[in-house]
């Protein structure tokens, strides 16, 4: 904000150009136009004070309701002093235009009039004056809807000219949210608050003000997370409620009812509700209708309409109108997919559950849109309603959702029903619980054996049994039942997508990228011919490509499908996949060497999820902020992660295993033992061996080489990347030629590298191979820029070998005499370096020719590159680079 108290004022660009050309031709004058907070007055200050800056006289007007009873009360200030007591209007108007004749001969005028609808007629005469005889350019600032004066009006109707000051973009409104927010805020909250302000900014200080009085905003591991109400701030409430006051009964009526139910359909409010009060409530402007195909649903002008009145609206009353809410719909043919969630909502709002199978269903339908609190308390009053075992068995499926597992377990029937169809649902939810809320793995694989081949649901309880399979780090398993899921003709939407989940992610980690596509592939068109597309499904078949493109390397291509499924996700309002999709944004953009994102991402996954972290996830989150800490240097940071994510060891989510500790290798990095680090990193590559992840392996066996130990692994190195090809092939390479300084075969690696989307492990693999040149007597000076330039992309990172690439550290190989003559080289010849130093000429060039030999450069202007430094043309232009020493 500025000094002024005020947000900087952003999305205005257009505006303000057209306010600078209207001064600049002098035309009469330009009405602004819009809503009540949606930043007219702050518009028209910046206005004012560009002008000024730009010598035009700026004066401001500000109308009020209380000065509209008095004439020229507006204007006061523009009158000279001597007419105000004794002048008649017309004197008064005379006198007026004179100063302003004079005022306007030698540089223009501009007035600018705040709320102009409020202006008492005098004023408005006067200023109209002005304005059409060219002695002052009028920019005014109206409420929309408001009735205004033919003085005002004349504004615009002739060489004047009308603007709609509408609503801030998204984008403008996401900048004021970054700056006027105590910190980051999760993708939700920050979606929540651009709806509901809807492009007002001066309805989004006020949600901002009322969250950080309320206590609304509040923050979790470093992220703001936005749990308040928009209808509890008394100040909101009377910026909403005024044009309500003039409204018929039956109109406010109206309004209340769309508030409850919006968006409305007219066929159903048309039911209980008077035609003509619907009339009135749409002329009011608080109402307004849309039309989609053949229906046509209401809704509040602005959704702080509907938080308001719903906010003021008595208890029993807000119950009556929810209850005939729910009545209506629940006697209507349910045919709209959201139907039954409506009415179910409806219902629970009425306080009254006369339609208890509206409920369930309406569970069933809020965790399909995982709405998850909202599907406990309608499973719940499905089940208090006595709607029995599948009321049960939904409310144990929530409750295990929201990482209450003994309490799931315990509300789960021990069985189904004898000779139900049930049985592949029940063994679902079960072998769930038992698997990620109770850690007890043996169980949960012979629960979902208890489903025997061709019954009912048995491709769904493959498919989950294929997702469990890769969790649990049996990878060549997983991808068998997956396959075979995928294979059938008749597997559903949901089996599909579980199966996709298990089997592209364990054929990502098993380095078959390309059969990990076609399973993706496949999946999407089980969901494509479905009419329905339910979200997570989607986000199921993204994961497991995602998975697979991460495990082979392929960062470049995992980004994308992140990034697009983390769009999605907030979209959807889905929590818990936002907080998946930021978890692997994170781990992309720590392994890319990009630490400000992957922390941003992990803090936003830990937030949303630590509550109901109903997979485990957030141990793999919490030990990879510890690597994001330890590769930024922070080492109490990193050992903080690091000891949080060891106090939710579990055994479950083994594929996750050796993750954690390649985290834990390099906060071992950051306490000095690389040693213990290399050991570590031995010990992640055994357990990712063990947990069927060759690809996983080989990114631990390359760590132990990046770390200083290349010759151990070389061996089995060598052996997965003639297994797997591809990105182990490039870590191979890469670590040969750490192991042998082999300069040509480590910047082969690095094309590839860049390709993958590996910039760190490309900005460490090039700094050696300029290194490793510069040992042989060939320094490559195209070499080393690019590698500073890869470096420079990984701000912040702190590793062994970018230690070693970073400007400055070759002088770690120079004695203290050749290091002073060196960094004096660059800009000054040897005779004054002689001079400063108190040597001899010889001396000096003896020392610097060790130099560029040990640095494997030829002459001065190389030597500033390797020392990172600029190498000022001490003697002007024109000047021919001379000899490698350049003695004179």
């Amino acid at each position: 904000m500025s000094g002024r108290g005020e947000w900087t004022l952003v999305g205005r660009d257009d505006e303000l150009k057209t306010i600078e050309d209207v001064v600049s031709a002098r035309a009469p004058g330009l009405v602004l136009v819009g809503d009540a907070g949606v930043g007219k007055t702050r518009l028209l200050r910046e206005a004012l004070a560009r002008a000024a800056e730009d010598g035009v006289e700026c004066h401001w007007v500000s109308a009020t309701g209380a000065a509209r009873s008095i004439p020229f009360g507006a204007v006061s200030h523009l009158i000279p002093a001597p007419s105000r007591p004794r002048a008649d209007p017309m004197s008064l108007v005379v006198t007026v235009e004179r100063d302003f004749a004079r005022r306007s001969a030698g540089r223009p005028v501009m007035i600018g009039i705040d709320d102009a609808h409020l202006l008492d007629d005098p004023s408005a005469g006067l200023l109209h004056q002005l304005a059409v005889h060219g002695l002052a350019v009028a920019v005014a600032t109206v409420r929309a809807g408001e009735p205004l004066s033919d003085a005002l009006t004349s504004l615009w109707t002739g060489s004047g000219r009308r603007l709609e000051v509408r609503p801030l973009p998204a984008t403008a409104v996401d900048h004021l949210l970054d700056e006027a927010a105590p910190g980051p805020l999760d993708a939700l909250s920050r979606r929540r608050l651009r709806q509901l302000a809807d492009g007002n900014p001066l309805l989004l200080r006020e949600l901002l003000a009322d969250a950080l009085d309320t206590g609304g905003l509040r923050e979790s591991r470093g992220v703001w997370r936005w749990r308040g109400t928009a209808s509890g701030s008394p100040r909101l409430a009377e910026l909403v409620s005024a044009r309500q006051r003039a409204l018929e009964p039956a109109a406010r009526q109206v309004l209340e009812v769309v508030a409850c139910g919006e968006p409305l359909s007219l066929a159903l409010l048309e039911r209980f509700v008077d035609p003509a009060a619907i009339e009135a409530a749409e002329r009011s402007g608080m109402v307004v209708a849309e039309r989609s195909g053949a229906r046509t649903a209401l809704r509040m002008a602005h959704p702080l309409y509907g938080e308001a009145l719903r906010a003021s609206m008595p208890a029993s009353r807000s119950r009556t109108v929810f209850g005939q809410l729910a009545d209506v719909l629940a006697s209507m043919p349910l045919r709209r997919r959201d139907d039954a969630l409506v009415a179910g909502v409806w219902q629970l709002r009425s306080g009254s559950v006369r339609h208890p199978g509206i409920a369930l269903a309406a569970a069933r339908q809020a965790i399909d849109r995982f709405d998850i609190d909202l599907a406990e308390r309608l499973a719940r009053t499905a089940y208090d309603a006595g709607q029995g075992w599948e009321a049960q068995w939904l409310l144990a499926r929530v409750l295990q959702y929201q990482a209450r597992s003994q309490e799931a377990f315990d509300m789960l029937p021990p069985a189904p029903p004898p000779g139900s169809k049930r049985l592949a649902i029940w063994a679902i939810t079960r072998a769930g619980l038992l698997y990620w809320g109770l850690d007890r793995i043996d169980e949960a694989h012979e629960t979902l054996r208890m489903v025997p081949s061709g019954s009912p649901g048995h491709d769904l309880t493959e498919a989950t049994r294929s997702w469990v399979l890769f969790y649990d780090g049996r990878c060549e398993a997983a991808l068998a039942v997956g396959q075979a899921v995928l294979a059938r003709a008749d597997t559903g939407v949901r089996a599909a997508s579980w199966a996709t989940m298990g089997a592209a992610s364990a054929a990502g980690m098993l380095g078959r990228l390309d059969l990990a596509a076609e399973l993706a592939q496949r999946g999407r068109a089980v969901l494509a011919a479905e009419p329905e597309h339910l979200p997570w499904n989607e986000a199921q078949v993204g994961l497991g490509l995602c998975y697979a493109r991460y495990a082979a390397g392929e960062l470049a291509g995992a980004v994308e499908l992140a990034d697009e499924g983390y769009r999605a996700a907030v979209a959807s309002d889905a929590r818990g996949m936002v907080a998946v999709w930021a978890g692997f944004r994170g781990i992309i953009a720590k392994s890319q060497g990009r630490l400000d994102g992957a922390e941003a991402n992990l803090r936003e996954a830990v937030a949303l999820v630590e509550e109901n972290d109903q997979y485990h996830l957030v141990r793999t989150y919490w030990a990879e902020l510890a690597g994001v800490r330890a590769l930024a240097g922070d080492l109490p940071g990193a050992r903080r992660w690091l000891a949080a994510a060891d106090a939710r060891e579990r055994t479950a989510n083994r594929i996750f295993h050796p993750w954690v500790e390649l985290n834990r290798a390099w906060v071992q990095v950051a306490e000095g033992d690389l040693t213990a680090a290399i050991r570590t990193a031995r010990h992640a590559a055994d357990l990712a061996r063990g947990s069927e992840q060759p690809t996983i392996e080989a990114v631990a066996l390359y760590e132990c080489a990046r770390l200083g130990a290349p010759e151990p692994v070389r061996e089995r190195l060598t052996a997965l990347a003639d297994l797997l090809g591809g990105f182990a092939s490039t870590l191979a390479s890469a670590a040969d030629g750490l192991l042998r300084d082999d300069g040509s075969t480590l910047e082969a690696a690095v094309d590839d590298l860049v390709a993958r989307g590996h910039t760190l492990l490309a900005a460490e693999a090039l700094g050696a191979a300029a290194r490793a040149y510069a040992r042989r007597g060939r320094p490559r000076l195209a070499v080393a820029q690019r590698a500073a330039t890869l470096a420079q992309a990984c701000q912040g990172v702190r590793t062994p070998l970018l230690a070693a690439t970073a400007p400055g550290a070759e002088q770690a190989t120079l004695t203290r005499r050749e290091r002073d003559v060196a960094l004096l080289a660059v800009a000054l010849s040897s005779r004054s370096i002689a001079d400063r130093l108190g040597l001899s000429v010889n001396t000096v060039n003896n020392n610097l020719a060790r130099v560029f030999t040990k640095l494997g450069v030829r002459n001065r202007r190389e030597l500033a590159v390797v020392l990172g430094q600029e190498r000022p043309d001490v003697r002007g232009t024109g000047h021919r680079e001379r000899s490698s020493l350049d003695s004179r």
